[in-house]
């Protein structure tokens, strides 16, 4: 299992020790951030798996904080909890559920509460990951289905001419009727086995397209289908496979991609999908 990385967002440096010192044993890889600003900077890096954030800072409080991290697509899934003093009354509470806090942890707070509330939402959030990880194993199946059943109606069509071509004159109306229903039949499937794969990967990744699209407007139809893919985690190979195309040109693709969305030659490719 990967370490998961926390940040954790508190004007006092005292508290942000505190609060790595209480989760010392688990061994997270925990961040800090002294103000929203510098918290914003990071996650522009780092996409952590739970924040931890005060509600009162200068400059920018906890609240003005959250809104921001919630209109970025790649961070705003983070669950969050909210962390204060004074912000304790039911109103306050209703404030911080609305902007997207999903726990709240009073100060001074106990070591055993601070433990239980982290380990419970770090929990929460692996779930999430993995039920997301579940389904794309399902819609990559679904797709190498998808060809596999092409490959089928291929295969059908050349054993229609070979058993037929000597049988039925290739240009009679018997011929050209059996072929021509058969190859209906091939387009048919494949439109709408794009259609049930589209449909299915948007209901997983509802704001994937958008959020992609949003961030990098200038990407074509054809590179956003091919970002369906590798988000899936599919080499090359494979999309080649499904997409009746060369590998070599898919990797011509994939490095065009890459340009376009300005990443560095040690950024991945399928990770930085994944954040959005």
């Amino acid at each position: 299992m990967s370490q998961s990385k926390l940040l954790i967002i508190d004007d006092e440096p005292s508290v942000i020790e505190l609060i790595t010192d209480t989760l010392s044993e688990f061994d997270y890889e925990i961040f800090g951030a002294f103000d929203g600003e510098k918290a914003l900077s990071i996650l522009k890096q780092v996409t952590p798996d739970l924040i931890i954030i005060d509600w009162e800072m200068p400059r920018k409080n906890g609240i003005e904080t959250i809104r921001e991290i919630k209109q970025i697509p790649t961070v705003k899934n983070i669950p969050i909890i909210m962390i204060t003093g004074r912000m304790t009354s039911v109103d306050d509470l209703k404030v911080a559920f609305d902007v997207g806090v999903i726990d709240f942890i009073r100060k001074p707070f106990s070591p055993v509460e601070l433990v239980a509330r982290t380990r419970s939402m770090l929990l929460l959030s692996m779930y999430y990951k993995e039920s997301v990880r579940q389904k794309d194993w399902e819609l990559a199946l679904l797709t190498r289905n998808n060809k596999k059943n092409e490959m089928l109606i291929n295969d059908l069509i050349d054993s229609v001419d070979v058993s037929f071509k000597n049988t039925i004159h290739q240009y009679s109306f018997e011929y050209k009727d059996i072929i021509g229903k058969v190859k209906k039949l091939r387009y048919s499937l494949k439109n709408n086995s794009w259609d049930q794969f589209e449909n299915y990967f948007k209901n997983v990744h509802p704001n994937f397209s958008e959020n992609l699209m949003n961030a990098y407007p200038k990407i074509t139809s054809e590179e956003l289908k091919l970002c369906y893919f590798l988000r899936l985690n599919m080499n090359s190979k494979e999309i080649a496979s499904i997409t009746n195309k060369e590998s070599s040109s898919i990797d011509i693709a994939r490095y065009r991609l890459r340009k376009k969305l300005n990443l560095d030659k040690d950024d991945k490719l399928h990770e930085f999908l994944m954040r959005f």
